[in-house]
């Protein structure tokens, strides 16, 4: 990783132009890409920044493709969504009152092929969501027969929904603080926000594995707080792996946001500029993926599911 000084540089959160600049490699390409990293805030963001012209177009005609080599999902993305969607739920069930969790109304924003919505709704959610690639959207309205819409976050009603998740969708949003917003504004009073990223701060990520053109900016759990300190409470963190928080909406929003201290801001440098195999593999889980990867083709070539309904709905038993 080349480190060096990019002067047309402004921190989306934190307007600071005082920043590093690293060279790296697009995991899914091998092509050169610029990263920058905010000395003020610590947080990381692709440099330039693609224009929402463009974030538009390729989420909405060539992300999944590009990713999952597949316009519509196929059995084993299933599987694997469902397995995730499951354990989200778990940890909502275990953080949140669930006493009257059959009217809570629940919108799952970039909702992929619809595993978490059908499979929260099946668990006692209202559940809706919106996924902007029509292929996809279309796909799960097909095949489970829920309220999937191709539509976008700008789109959304005021105070609609008890509960907003976002799974792997926050990332790759060029306008991280208005998206704070308009989540906040589309949720109720006392609304619960679950969003989860990719943690730059893991340690269980291939130093290969880490950087991509589709991710715009890379969050751990102090820009992630930082990004939300305006209108939201933390409730829970879990950054064990991936970065899962729950956020309460604030009743006021607060006139700034909260910075992380000096001292995080140089752990995140430290830890970007350093990572390296030798935590992935002895002190992350690097050794043991490769035994997991190949025990999980091995079970995928075994799925025999009548339908992608019927594949989730065995899931949801199993859990039970």
């Amino acid at each position: 990783m080349e480190i060096r000084q990019n002067m047309s540089f402004t921190c989306k959160l934190c307007q600071s132009n005082k920043h590093l600049s690293m060279n790296t490699k697009d995991a899914k390409n091998n092509q050169i890409l610029s990263i920058s990293l905010c000395q003020q805030c610590g947080l990381l963001q692709q440099t330039p920044i693609p224009s929402d012209k463009d974030v538009e177009i390729y989420y909405s005609h060539n992300y999944r493709e590009d990713y999952k080599n597949t316009y519509s999902p196929k059995l084993k993305h299933i599987k694997r969504a469902g397995v995730v969607a499951l354990s989200r739920i778990d940890f909502l069930n275990k953080n949140i009152s669930i006493t009257k969790k059959n009217l809570l109304k629940l919108l799952d924003i970039g909702a992929g092929g619809g595993e978490f919505v059908y499979l929260s709704s099946k668990s006692g959610f209202i559940s809706d969501g919106i996924e902007p690639n029509k292929g996809y959207s279309e796909y799960s309205k097909a095949q489970y027969g829920i309220s999937i819409k191709t539509m976008m976050l700008n789109d959304l009603e005021p105070e609609s929904y008890d509960i907003v998740t976002l799974f792997h969708v926050f990332e790759h949003m060029t306008h991280p603080e208005s998206v704070m917003q308009k989540i906040w504004q589309t949720l109720k009073p006392n609304g619960v926000f679950f969003v989860e990223v990719p943690n730059i701060l893991s340690k269980n990520a291939s130093p290969h594995n880490i950087y991509f053109k589709a991710h715009i900016f890379y969050y751990c759990r102090y820009t992630l707080e930082f990004a939300a300190s305006k209108y939201f409470d933390v409730m829970v963190v879990d950054d064990s792996r991936n970065l899962r928080m729950l956020l309460k909406k604030k009743e006021v929003v607060l006139e700034h946001a909260v910075l992380p201290s000096t001292t995080d801001v140089e752990l995140i440098k430290q830890r970007v500029t350093k990572h390296g195999w030798i935590d992935y593999l002895f002190v992350g889980d690097g050794l043991s993926k490769i035994v997991k990867r190949v025990a999980r083709l091995k079970e995928e070539k075994k799925i025999m599911a009548s339908s992608p309904k019927a594949l989730l709905d065995s899931l949801l038993e199993n859990e039970k």
